[in-house]
């Protein structure tokens, strides 16, 4: 196989789910996560794994000793996030801005002249102060830093999960469905651009909007993701005021951070249909269409279509577009039409088991991968990273043909589709806290013993070290 010279190779990690374990000061718990995954009832019906976070990898502390095994790894690019409760675990209501309008939506957040000084006077510097650190490390070692600002977990300031939980309709603090949220996030875009632009090569906004409004407002119940309410029109009201927040969250980091590239990571996945009748056909389009398509057609052209039947019905007449797309892609959805009258028609779905199993029963097919590239270029024709790609497999036997698998439909993709692919990330470089499913699914190329953070190497990572080292070679 052959990829461009300048081709990113890398890995990714998320804050909440690698910072604490190791020290007091490793632990963040003004969260709207940290306070879902201990909450007593959650743990007791099941909804999380009653694993807790404080318990983790304790790369707040054991930094080094990770972003050096990336340099092993043959990395030249690591993708890592932010914590914003670690940073502003306190509310910054009070900070002046201007906020302008186009009819009822947000269009525009701008700093006014003692906005940044009341940001700084309220912000955690001695969080903001080990972030450049960590950074400035993985620069001294060669690599680029690749930022998501933010990978899920609300300052609890905007979200109450238990309370939305319980009452979502009475509940004060909605996260993504406030507007106080959006406004808020425009804030920590241009507090971060500002303290970190130097480190940071290029710039995520936001980790797949769309998971978290299917599975906080459809699927919770399943996935264990805060609120955990069924509300479709909820859900697609949260994804709306998503496509706004990164509109927002784009101007933010652009401020500090001119000619760094800005984009957005989602995760498409490649649904199949079962059988090729019309019914089964065109319902399995219409899920394709909702899970991959209708984000991304409010990011980049500020269609939305709030009554989701296919046809847009709202414009955002100013935004700030994507440079890039940025792609997760972990598992095949082989779809059959089930037709039942009398429950939501979404819900009319039987996914048939996983083939090729991993550990998350989720279905191994690196076929898809390359599917979906296509469709995603053809439609958005904007430069593309693949963010995420990896697999929950604890005795490690089928992670080395997953990655050697899917590198090679990425270099079809290059090679035969003329996808304009700029890097790939293996999720993940440690095991990590897989949110409502705690320690359980182990993703890493690195696995890590949790009694003493001991990091050992897997034979994986031997594979896909000699990928990066040859610059996709094998």
């Amino acid at each position: 196989m052959s990829f461009p010279e300048n081709f990113l190779w890398g890995t990714a990690i998320s804050a909440f789910q690698t910072e604490m374990g190791s020290s007091r000061e490793s632990i963040s718990d003004k969260s709207d996560w940290y306070v879902w995954v201990h909450d007593a009832d959650n743990i007791n019906d099941g909804t999380v794994s009653g694993d807790l976070p404080e318990n983790g990898d304790g790369f707040w502390d054991y930094y080094k000793q990770d972003i050096d095994n990336a340099k092993w790894l043959g990395n030249n690019v690591i993708r890592l996030s932010l914590d914003w409760a670690r940073i502003f675990p306190d509310e910054t209501f009070e900070v002046p801005v201007r906020v302008k309008r186009t009819g009822n939506i947000i269009t525009d957040v701008s700093l006014e002249s003692g906005s940044m000084k009341k940001l700084e006077s309220i912000a955690e510097m001695d969080a903001v102060d080990h972030y450049r650190k960590i950074f400035s490390y993985i620069r001294s070692k060669g690599m680029k830093v690749f930022l998501t600002l933010y990978h899920w977990p609300l300052p609890l300031w905007l979200h109450d999960p238990i309370g939305c939980h319980k009452d979502i309709e009475n509940c004060k603090k909605r996260g993504w469905l406030d507007e106080d949220t959006l406004v808020e996030f425009a804030k920590f875009a241009y507090f971060a651009s500002k303290y970190f632009s130097a480190y940071v090569d290029i710039w995520e906004t936001i980790n797949e909007p769309d998971v978290i409004a299917s599975q906080g407002y459809v699927l919770g119940a399943i996935s264990g993701f805060p609120p955990a309410v069924f509300d479709i029109q909820k859900a697609f009201a949260a994804e709306k005021n998503l496509v706004i927040a990164h509109s927002l969250a784009y101007r933010g980091i652009k401020k500090f951070s001119r000619h760094a590239p800005v984009g957005i990571g989602t995760a498409p996945q490649y649904f199949e249909p079962v059988s090729m009748d019309d019914e089964t056909v065109n319902f399995v389009n219409y899920l394709k269409y909702l899970n991959n398509e209708w984000y991304l057609n409010g990011v980049t052209f500020g269609y939305l279509d709030m009554d989701l039947d296919g046809v847009f019905d709202e414009r955002i007449e100013r935004f700030y577009p994507p440079d890039y797309i940025g792609i997760d892609y972990y598992q095949r959805l082989r779809v059959s039409f089930k037709g039942e009258e009398g429950v939501p028609f979404i819900f009319n779905a039987e996914i048939q088991p996983c083939t090729d199993c991993s550990d998350f029963m989720w279905d191994i097919y690196p076929q898809g991968l390359r599917i979906v590239l296509r469709e995603i270029f053809t439609r958005y024709r904007k430069r593309i990273y693949v963010l995420e790609n990896g697999i929950a497999d604890s005795s490690d036997t089928k992670r080395p043909d997953f990655i050697v698998n899917h590198i090679g439909e990425m270099e079809k993709s290059l090679k035969y589709d003329k996808v304009p692919l700029d890097g790939y990330f293996h999720w993940s470089l440690i095991d990590n806290y897989e949110w409502a499913k705690g320690f359980s699914m182990r993703f890493g190329l690195f696995g890590v013993n949790y009694d003493t953070k001991e990091r050992y190497v897997r034979r994986s990572a031997e594979i896909y070290r000699n990928i990066c080292l040859k610059k996709g070679e094998i």
